[in-house]
């Protein structure tokens, strides 16, 4: 006489528990190790033309760690690309900013963040895989990819890279920045869509970084990534509230305030062609 298979809600609770415990130490370690290699790149063996292509270490760390702490099972699929975004635009901040950062106390601050960064991260990533995401959670992913995403807008600002390369530079980093926050911030939406829409807010910040090239120039690094953030909230916002049908008043008006201090930034930086 066969018995019943068990059921799966009896399993589940104990896979997750098992999951969810899994020791948080290796992430600590290779946070460490991500600093270590990031103070690194300050040292008076690296040339400041080979910080670029060091930034490679750092993805040789940050990818594979983030695939052996999201990869559940041998047999499992391999965790999404968005689970590797804010490793890929840590490292490429913290490269750029390696040429412009001259103060080792700013330059420590900067490896701390994104060592901290990168295991908040992943942490959290697992923690939504397996349903255990609290409120909070949601506005920490969202706080820690703006911060690499502006990180990324300074480097590509300050680097010496052609008008091109850097709205090129600036098209790829919206892009994965804004595939991540559909795929991961509330109710995901499937990875086409994600990336289709993702592709749009990219244009829009592409574009208005050529705009703010052509107008706003003079604007300091830091404004004018500002104004880029801004733009690319505002969009991403306004697509993401779209595509679930929840664009209220409410929701309205905060993006119009954003909208209000981005046109302001702008106007405060305009300057007349070849003035």
């Amino acid at each position: 006489m066969k018995t019943p298979p068990p059921l799966e809600d009896s399993l589940e609770p104990a896979q997750t528990r098992r999951h969810v415990d899994r020791d948080r130490r290796f992430l600590v370690f290779a946070g460490l190790v991500l600093v270590a290699l990031a103070l690194g790149l300050k040292s008076e063996l690296v040339a400041p033309g080979s910080a670029w292509w060091l930034a490679a270490a750092l993805l040789a760390v940050s990818i594979p760690a983030t695939l052996a702490y999201l990869w559940i099972e041998a047999g499992s699929s391999l965790p999404a690309i968005e689970h590797y975004v804010p490793a890929l635009l840590g490292a490429f901040a913290i490269a750029g900013l390696s040429l412009v950062v001259h103060q080792w106390w700013s330059w420590a601050l900067a490896t701390a963040i994104f060592g901290t960064g990168f295991v908040i991260a992943a942490r959290l990533d697992y923690l939504r895989l397996f349903d255990h995401s609290k409120r909070g959670h949601h506005f920490v992913q969202e706080g820690i990819l703006a911060l690499g995403l502006v990180g990324g807008y300074v480097a590509i600002l300050s680097s010496t890279f052609n008008l091109p390369l850097k709205l090129a530079w600036i098209f790829v980093l919206s892009a994965l920045a804004a595939f991540r926050s559909f795929r991961v911030s509330g109710e995901p939406l499937t990875p086409r869509r994600a990336l289709l829409f993702s592709l749009l807010v990219a244009q829009v910040a592409t574009f208005f970084a050529w705009a703010i090239f052509a107008y706003a120039g003079t604007a300091p690094e830091g404004v004018f990534a500002a104004m880029l953030l801004l733009a690319w909230y505002i969009n991403r916002g306004v697509i993401r509230h779209t595509a679930e049908e929840t664009l209220n008043r409410q929701v309205v008006m905060e993006y119009s305030l954003f909208a209000a201090l981005l046109v302001f930034l702008f106007a405060l930086s305009y300057r007349l062609p070849g003035a």
